[in-house]
């Protein structure tokens, strides 16, 4: 039975007697508590400090934005991110987490690739989380796109979980392409109109502002182009001898990437890339880009705030992002229309100081989406990528091309940084002054060396 007290009269509302005066206070006493209760945070345990360590600057600003709301809720953990953009000697994420691992810096939670964990020294620098995901009775081994766990396993252990896939692909200039009077790319659109759309919208153009069919990452550009042909370029550990450069549908690929500047005359080729610059100007009716890249301008391109007096206040800096109509499409297809893409995730450290609540933070990362889109990526769970929230997040009309390039492409190879194919090795190829096989036969001369000598002993387990 429940019982109400008139705390003016002492009576309680059901009609019984009034109550002896030091009861009263007393009741007045345990309802002040009860009240005070009520509005007090939940208790927590003593305060913990997680660090985060990571050498993408695109991870890193997207767990710096998802990072607030998983504080909120747990008030006892603060987490530090420790960004080591361009730290890591060979690609080898060990020697980073090892050299700071008596430090005040020793990363708990380590942000990483899937060829960051291809090119670990010592994997054994990371947990078990098998584990963890066997503790969890809600965590779904089948809500990942396939594979992707797979991509973060060394001999039977989960030394990560996946959370972001980032893919490559078209951004189209729309723009650009009313004008001209051109329709929108499909989904599914090919080679030959991937170079009709690129030209028609040059040729139709003004004489006031010149413009460019399609501008891009030379390297990445191949990368793509290279699956679209057929071909999938293996790692060094798969193919130490780089065979995929030999192959006739890599040198065809390359040679019709090379073809859009010097035939076509669709793509300029410069040094440094200068030439994407035309596409954050709105000067270009394509780019190739990664998912990340969505939105995002260049640092020298990004808006600078006012500098400050004691008299003047100024203005919020608007959002960067780009200031035309765009949106997105897959690769054009050649022989078979796939993409690359690269997938993060987040792993312990095994020397870390508090794995738990670091398993806490890899949970809600990896299974919460942000609430701004910033640096952009398709969720690891399929039912993040496929719900509403993510929709919402990207509401452009082409972004099943996001999540499409994602089931039909495939993952970035895992490389040495010194044995990656750069703009510097296809530029001969590019210019005309060599053909495409002479080109990409120099190219896997040069790096196979590296991929040999990338060649290491299998770790010891800890304790033998």
């Amino acid at each position: 039975m429940k019982l109400a007290i008139n705390l003016r009269t002492g009576v309680l509302r059901n009609g019984i007697p009034r109550i002896d005066a030091r009861l009263r206070a007393a009741l007045i006493a345990v309802l002040f508590v009860v009240a005070a209760c009520a509005v007090a945070p939940t208790s927590v345990g003593a305060p913990v400090t997680l660090v985060v360590w990571v050498d993408n600057p695109s991870i890193g600003a997207s767990i710096r934005q998802r990072i607030v709301p998983f504080e909120h809720d747990h008030p006892n953990i603060q987490i530090k991110v420790f960004d080591q953009l361009g730290k890591i000697r060979n690609g080898d994420v060990s020697t980073a987490i090892e050299a700071l691992n008596t430090s005040e810096l020793a990363p708990d939670v380590i942000a990483l690739s899937d060829s960051d964990l291809a090119l670990m020294s010592n994997p054994y620098d990371l947990m078990n989380l098998s584990p963890y995901i066997i503790e969890q009775s809600d965590f779904a081994l089948d809500d990942f796109f396939p594979t992707v766990l797979s991509d973060f396993q060394y001999r039977g252990r989960q030394l990560a979980i996946p959370s972001e896939i980032v893919p490559w692909v078209i951004f189209y200039n729309k723009q650009m392409f009313r004008a001209a009077q051109v329709p929108f790319p499909s989904l599914d659109w090919t080679i030959g109109e991937f170079v009709s759309d690129a030209q028609r919208v040059q040729r139709a153009t003004s004489k006031k502002q010149s413009t460019i069919g399609f501008v891009t990452d030379p390297s990445q550009a191949f990368l793509a182009f290279t699956e679209a042909y057929g071909v999938d370029p293996q790692s060094g550990f798969d193919d130490p001898y780089a065979h995929w450069l030999d192959d006739p549908q890599t040198i065809a690929a390359m040679q019709w990437l090379a073809d859009l500047g010097l035939r076509q005359k669709v793509m300029p080729t410069e040094i440094g890339n200068r030439s994407t610059g035309l596409w954050f100007a709105g000067r270009a009716a394509m780019t190739g880009l990664f998912m990340d890249q969505r939105e995002q301008l260049p640092a020298y391109m990004q808006p600078r705030p006012n500098s400050l007096t004691p008299t003047v206040t100024a203005s919020p800096v608007p959002a960067a992002g780009w200031k035309f109509s765009w949106d997105v499409t897959m690769v054009p297809k050649a022989k078979v229309q796939t993409s690359i893409y690269y997938v993060s995730g987040y792993g312990i450290s095994a020397t870390s100081h508090d794995p738990d609540d670091s398993w806490e933070l890899i949970n809600y990362l990896t299974s919460h989406l942000p609430d701004e889109p910033g640096h952009a990526y398709v969720p690891a769970r399929e039912s993040l990528a496929y719900s509403k929230a993510f929709a919402t997040l990207y509401p452009e009309s082409g972004r099943q091309a996001y999540i499409q390039s994602i089931q039909v492409g495939h993952r970035v190879p895992a490389w040495p940084p010194a044995a990656t194919v750069s703009q510097n090795d296809l530029q001969p190829i590019l210019l005309g002054s060599q053909h495409a096989a002479n080109g990409l036969h120099a190219i896997r001369d040069r790096i196979q060396p590296v991929l040999a000598s990338e060649v290491t002993p299998v770790p010891t387990p800890p304790g033998g």
